[in-house]
């Protein structure tokens, strides 16, 4: 990374701290009754947080949910991210897509990853199991497949390029990216329909939503 995008990122950082510094004492919700943790005896599904360095995934073992006809469809494991379109999917670093991405709502993206592989084995990047009950897991795939962008007959559109690693697509998403609601922010949303008592204002950054997760 160069000198003028390490200022930029900075830039970003000061912001994110300011957001979070503001929002830190807004009500954070208790764990979900019933979801979260799950009841004693229920069936249970595990996710996995995967923090990669700014960004933060979740991926799980396909049971056959109805999730696309893609190439991926019938692998072991999945993993979701939402993203800024120009700076996740087009890669475009320079200093006005960092700004731009930081201060200005703008287009996003959901990518899609298959991989054989345990996520734990798959990512050279932390990785930290949920068990969730089954019913908080549907609530987050509900979560995660409305955050596909639609055509006017509810389908999900197209693959709009290829992902960055395993078997991956990138697809267009809503809502629109902010530094206020980021990547980090949209899994900690996935989280709480899950039942989990993770707050997302302050979810800034992936490590702040993995310092949540290890304390459930």
């Amino acid at each position: 990374m160069t000198r003028k995008q390490k200022i930029a990122v900075g830039l970003g950082i000061l912001l994110g701290m300011a957001i979070a510094i503001a929002s830190y004492f807004l009500y954070c919700p208790s764990p979900t009754a019933g979801l979260f943790p799950p009841p004693p005896n229920a069936k249970t599904r595990t996710i996995y947080f995967v923090q990669h360095e700014w960004h933060s995934g979740l991926a799980w073992a396909q049971q056959g949910e109805n999730f696309g006809t893609e190439e991926w469809k019938d692998a072991p494991y999945v993993e979701v991210g939402w993203g800024d379109r120009q700076f996740y999917f087009a890669g475009d670093q320079s200093i006005p897509s960092m700004l731009r991405a930081v201060f200005i709502p703008s287009a996003s993206v959901m990518h899609v990853a298959s991989f054989a592989d345990a996520p734990e084995k798959f990512f050279k990047f932390p990785v930290l199991p949920i068990e969730l009950s089954e019913a908080g897991f549907q609530n987050l795939f509900a979560y995660v497949k409305q955050t596909f962008a639609v055509n006017d007959k509810g389908d999900r559109l197209a693959a709009i390029g290829k992902g960055q690693y395993g078997v991956s697509n990138f697809y267009a998403a809503v809502p629109r990216y902010f530094s206020a609601f980021n990547c980090n922010t949209w899994a900690a949303e996935a989280l709480r329909n899950a039942g989990v008592s993770v707050c997302p204002n302050r979810a800034v950054f992936a490590k702040n939503l993995g310092e949540q997760l290890q304390h459930q």
